[in-house]
C-alpha cells in the first residue's frame, strides 16, 4: 500500500506541478499581450506625435509661402499703380490737348 501511496503522492505532486507550470505560462503570456500593448501604444503616440509636428511644418510652410506671394502681389500692384500714374501723367496733357481742340471745333461748325 505505501507503493499506491506513493504513486499517489507522486501524481499529486506532477498534478501540482503542472498547475504552477500552467499558471505560469498564463502570467507570462499576460504579461507579453501587456507589453505588446503598451509597445503598440507608444508606437502610435509616436506615430502620431511624428504626424502632428510633420503637418505643423507643412503648415508654417505654407503660411510662410503666402505672406511672401502676399508681399510680392503687393510689390507688383504698387509697380503697376506706378506705372499708370506715369502713363496718365505722360499722356494726359496731350489727350486734354485733342479733346479741347475737338470740343472747340465742334464749337466752330456749330457757329458758322
Amino acid at each position: 500500500m505505501s507503493t499506491l501511496q506513493e504513486v499517489l503522492a507522486v501524481l499529486l505532486g506532477a498534478e501540482s506541478e503542472a498547475k504552477r507550470i500552467v499558471d505560469d505560462s498564463k502570467n507570462e503570456s499576460e504579461k507579453f499581450i501587456l507589453n505588446s500593448e503598451d509597445k503598440f501604444a507608444k508606437d502610435r503616440t509616436n506615430q502620431i506625435a511624428s504626424a502632428r509636428s510633420q503637418a505643423k511644418e507643412v503648415m508654417e510652410t505654407a503660411l510662410n509661402a503666402a505672406k511672401t506671394e502676399a508681399v510680392q502681389i503687393s510689390e507688383l500692384g504698387k509697380e503697376e499703380r506706378k506705372r499708370m500714374q506715369k502713363r496718365y501723367e505722360e499722356n494726359v496733357g496731350p489727350l486734354v490737348e485733342v479733346m479741347v481742340t475737338e470740343i472747340a471745333d465742334g464749337y466752330k461748325k456749330k457757329g458758322s
